[in-house]
């Protein structure tokens, strides 16, 4: 059990150390903010923030050849200035919201918070604002409206509006219209309004909800989705109105924008252009209206990305600069106003020093002086102040546009000189992972050979003395630096990690190693050779699906390859064939689409009843009552599934919303597993079809396309798997072992990449859990959709229980060289996350790795869910009334 424990928390070192390399809080206390001393240009702005919205969508036309955002590309194309804002994964509502009104990148930990709070407390432009009043979702205005000075007033629909399921999305956009309305309106009759309008620095925040609901519910190409452009389209153009009527100053400014867009199939959470690609259009006071050309304004664009946002907002306003802003201010939107327009750039720029010397200050403060390395191009206070006194310099002497390019140098600068920072351990940490990798996978190989050699658990003598000398000398020197410097807790893991592993293997490996030296032949090299080559197909299959087909076609052959003498093995002719057909039909589905970008009941109901028909048909030919009247109760359970998808379907449909007693059904199906430690067979074949079938209800309930015929096949496939390893007479063998293990691993990995469900994190439907709930709840649908991708695991984890079952072999040796291969595997994504190229590059190498780090970590915790399911006695061989597939 301790090799176990040790396994979890050295897998889950490894994860949390990618982010700590890659990610990292962009927050830096203590820094005093910057503002423009020249009088700002508008008294207000209106920020409208279309949730969901995709850039193309934004430009297309209807099928009335009409443009879907008529008056927003007026206003493009004759008083305003537009452009693409490039949004960052994940692109989500909280960290795109929190990029264009805070002008910073999301910490990596609020991920545990389901992109609604950050753990930590930062600035943005509603804070240094004099008012701002925020109309829309609970979810988004909440965020910002905690931790501020009282200035932030937001009003709000209740989350339960937020439904997913539906038609009429557009009523949350339409509710935040007549709300705004009814405020203007009632301005003049409420003192205390009035009197907050009448100050300056006023921001009006507009959260439309409608596009993003409309996307996941019905897909963007849908007729709904554009029509709820429409509406937002007009609905901008009303409040234009309103404001330009209650103040006729012609000093607010308008900006609109979208927080992320979204794919084809509905979602949104990676990299993908349609997900970070977003429009922005910006009028109204300060906005450079000269060079307009309206005939060709679609070739003029002014792109930005979308932290610039919360500069500009900044400088039209003429409030202090959010202090953790990476943004830069997009100069070609500004007046051209020169004096304004340059002392809008020198605070930019001023800002954006003070966040590279407050990091450049910590990073110095956090290391030993013989370890300190600056940041050379500014390697000093001195030398940034000496840049703005230039800058100063130039806009006292009116050469404006030679001070806007210097700010813009030093600007470029200081964000060269952050990312310095935020790398600055990046090449340290990579060396201790990449130390404790290769330590981990030698302490495997040593447990290994521990279980196959019982004279080497021997405790070594005193003749190791000076290993435990020197590794205590390294540890302890290693823990006074860290310790002086003030690291974080987890960074005592990274460094001393890699040499506890090495010290412990070191103490173990050499009189093991002249033991195992004389075990090794020829053939254990090719098929090691075999072996890594199978590792890399399972490596290629993260990037092409198809490899994993075409390593299917291969696992399909393995029958026919292993000739063995045995009586048993050569007289399961039927059991190879049907081996080679179901691996053959399993290298159909990674070269399918993505289960998420279509939706195919049909195929969910196919599914389903092929599952009933095996259910039943392997319940009736049980020879044992109780066994067989238990499983054919289970049975009945996938056509209660059926009837429910249907019933809910056809009820949100018709607007009825979610019935509540298929709503309660849904909940018990899903915890019908929970009875099998109860109820369940106690033999071994009926056991293993109680819980394929127990786990089918929530599987199919959850499904949206061809998940369930994927199911059946990959159950036959088990269970062929099951009696052809029966068949094989008992063995230790190292090597069988071995394929054992890589078996479960490929068959483990095709739960996930067979139907696509995390491939890049992003194909999840919301729709696929409206028999559970129809409103927003990002932690319930998110443990759902765990679930769903747990079923498969569930099911691969119980056929290997099953085959070391029949062998009387221990789970612990199978365990360990799962690991090893994972470990193999790990290393290699390890080195391949980034943070730098596309976002879609950074977003995919980082999934791949957390992908393979959870497989390893949900291995290690189905074991005890399998314990679970499986706990009372479970016979193998028959008692005198079982059924015949336990005859053998």
């Amino acid at each position: 059990m301790w090799i176990i424990f040790s396994a979890v928390c050295v897998q889950i070192v490894f994860l949390l150390s990618v982010f700590d390399i890659h990610f990292h809080s962009p927050i830096v206390k203590g820094m005093s903010p910057s503002a423009n001393p020249i009088p700002a240009p508008a008294k207000r702005l209106v920020l409208f923030s279309a949730d969901g919205l995709r850039f193309d969508t934004f430009l297309s036309y209807g099928n009335d050849r009409e443009p879907n955002a008529k008056f927003l590309r007026s206003v493009a194309s004759s008083r305003g200035k537009w452009g693409l804002s490039s949004t960052r994964v994940p692109t989500e509502s909280r960290p795109g919201h929190v990029a264009m009104i805070a002008g910073l990148y999301e910490d990596p930990s609020a991920v545990f918070r389901g992109w609604k709070e950050n753990p930590v407390e930062f600035d943005s432009v509603f804070n240094q604002s004099s008012y701002t009043f925020g109309w829309g979702s609970p979810d988004i205005l909440s965020m910002f409206s905690k931790g501020t000075k009282g200035n932030v007033i937001t009003f709000t629909y209740s989350s339960e509006s937020e439904q997913f399921t539906g038609h009429d999305a557009y009523k949350l956009d339409e509710w935040v219209f007549e709300h705004f309305e009814r405020f203007i309106q009632m301005a003049p009759h409420n003192a205390t309004i009035f009197n907050m309008l009448e100050q300056q620095q006023l921001i009006f925040f507009v959260h439309l909800l409608g596009l993003d609901t409309n996307g996941h519910t019905n897909k963007p190409h849908s007729t709904l989705y554009t029509d709820n452009l429409r509406y937002v389209d007009q609905g901008i153009g009303k409040i234009e109105s309103l404001i330009n009527g209650y103040f006729k100053d012609n000093k607010t400014a308008f900006v609109f924008t979208a927080d992320h867009g979204m794919t084809d199939w509905g979602s949104h959470g990676a990299g993908h252009p349609t997900e970070t690609q977003t429009p922005i259009v910006a009028w109204g006071a300060g906005i450079n209206t000269d060079h307009i050309d309206s005939l060709h304004w679609e070739n003029k664009r002014d792109d930005m990305e979308q932290a610039d946002i919360a500069p500009l907002m900044a400088a039209l306003l003429g409030i202090n600069f959010p202090v953790n802003s990476v943004g830069k201010l997009p100069l070609a939107y500004l007046a051209d106003d020169m004096l304004w327009k340059s002392h809008a750039a020198l605070t930019n720029a001023r800002q954006l020093t003070r966040s590279f010397q407050s990091l450049s200050q910590r990073q110095q403060n956090q290391s030993l002086s013989w370890r300190f390395r600056p940041f050379w191009p500014l390697e000093s206070n001195q030398v940034t102040m000496h840049n703005l006194q230039q800058i100063e310099s130039s806009i006292r002497s009116g050469y404006y546009n030679e001070s806007i390019q210097q700010s813009v140098e030093l600007m470029d600068l200081c964000l060269q000189g952050m990312e310095y920072f935020y790398r600055y351990d990046e090449f340290q940490l990579k060396m201790c992972i990449t130390l404790a990798y290769i330590g981990w996978a030698a302490i495997l190989v040593v447990f290994l050979i521990q279980e196959r050699t019982p004279a080497s658990k021997k405790k070594c003598g005193k003749q190791f003395g000076l290993i435990d000398q020197i590794a205590f000398g390294l540890s302890v020197f290693i823990f006074i630096v860290l310790t002086v410097e003030g690291v974080p807790f987890l960074y005592y893991a990274y460094h001393l990690l890699p040499l506890v592993l090495w010290w412990y293997c070191l103490r173990q490996s050499r009189k093991m190693l002249r033991q195992t030296v004389r075990l090794v032949r020829i053939r254990h090299f090719i098929w090691t050779v075999f072996l890594l080559g199978g590792l890399e197909f399972l490596v290629a299959g993260f990037f092409q699906r198809w490899f994993l087909s075409v390593g299917l076609i291969f696992l399909s052959l393995w029958p026919h390859w292993d000739q063995r003498s045995s009586s048993r093995w050569r007289h399961h002719e039927m059991f190879k064939s049907l081996w080679m057909f179901a691996f053959l039909v399993l290298a159909m589905f990674p070269v399918f689409p993505p289960v998420g970008k279509h939706s195919f009941p049909i195929l969910v109901d196919i599914g389903g009843m092929l599952l009933t028909v095996m259910a039943f048909w392997s319940s009736l030919v049980m020879h044992h009552d109780r066994d067989r009247t238990v499983l054919v109760c289970y049975t009945i359970a996938i056509p209660i599934t059926l009837y429910v998808r249907h019933s809910v379907s056809d009820s949100l449909v018709q607007g009825q919303g979610l019935p509540i007693l298929e709503q309660v059904l849904s909940w018990l199906l899903l915890g019908l597993p929970l009875t099998l430690p109860v109820i369940g067979p106690s033999l071994l074949w009926p056991r293993l079809i109680g819980i394929v079938i127990t786990l089918a209800p929530s599987f199919l309930l959850l499904s949206l396309s061809y998940e369930g015929i994927f199911f059946v096949v990959l159950v036959v496939a088990l269970a062929v798997w099951i009696r052809l390893e029966a068949a094989i007479p008992p063995s230790d063998s190292f090597w069988t072992q071995l394929r054992r293990s890589y078996f479960f691993l490929f068959l483990t990995l095709l739960s996930f990449f067979g139907l696509g469900n995390l491939a890049s994190l992003n194909s999840f439907d919301p729709s696929s859990v409206r028999c559970f709930v129809t409103t927003f709840s990002p932690f319930t649908m998110a443990g759902l959709l765990l679930w769903k991708i747990t079923v498969p695991f569930i099911a691969v984890s119980s056929a290997l229980w099953a085959v070391t079952l029949q062998h009387q072999l221990s789970m612990k040796n199978v365990y360990l060289m799962i690991l090893l291969l994972s470990a193999a595997m790990a290393v290699q994504f390890f080195h391949w996350v980034t943070s730098r190229g596309s976002w879609l590059d950074i977003g995919t190498s980082l999934s791949h790795y957390v992908i393979v780090q959870f497989t390893v970590l949900f291995v290690m915790l189905l074991r005890s869910v399998v314990q679970f399911l499986t706990c009372g006695p479970i016979y193998f061989h028959v008692r005198p009334t079982a059924s015949k597939y336990d005859k053998d």
